[in-house]
């Protein structure tokens, strides 16, 4: 790993080289849905409907899992105001060493009068700033960066490091 707020796609905990499986549960009038994305084509028709039909007070929580395993080498957990098209997330991811590296999106969508939180049980406490928020045009590149790019955090838009927020 040449710089260490970058990690590739290999250097993610997966034991054995397994695939990396993209997944997410997400809330969407009144139902939870688990949901895999077996490619980019399926998690953009996937993000239609939830852009459209979203519960946004609930936060989506993502995982990049290694076939078989269980145990996930990435989380993304992102909210977004379906009425002011923002949105804001946090990334986490474990590498092969074991070493925990989290990120927060750093962008210029920021609202004084929304917001958005990564933890949909302690909103108060896991409130995103709105220098983190980025648009959902922006969330939906990120997305699909994250889940089948070689690259975290997703280059689609600027990241800033953060302590760990212990997903794991």
């Amino acid at each position: 790993m040449a710089d260490p707020d970058v990690l590739h796609r290999m250097d993610l905990a997966a034991p054995g080289g397994r695939r990396l499986e993209a997944s997410g549960v997400f809330h969407l009038r009144g139902a939870v849905y688990t949901v895999t994305f077996e490619n980019p084509a399926g998690l953009a028709t996937f993000l239609e409907l939830y852009v459209a039909e979203a519960d946004d007070t609930k936060v989506a929580r993502l995982h990049l899992t290694p076939e078989g395993t269980g145990l996930p080498a990435s989380n993304l957990r992102f909210q977004l105001s379906r009425a002011h098209e923002v949105a804001a997330a946090v990334l986490i991811a474990m590498d092969a060493d074991g070493r925990s590296h989290s990120w927060m999106t750093h962008g210029a969508a920021g609202r004084a009068n929304v917001l958005l939180a990564h933890d949909t049980w302690h909103p108060m406490e896991t409130v995103l700033p709105p220098e983190s928020f980025i648009t959902v045009s922006q969330l939906r590149t990120v997305l699909h960066q994250w889940a089948f790019g070689e690259m975290l955090p997703p280059p689609a838009v600027r990241w800033q490091s953060v302590r760990d927020v212990g997903w794991f």
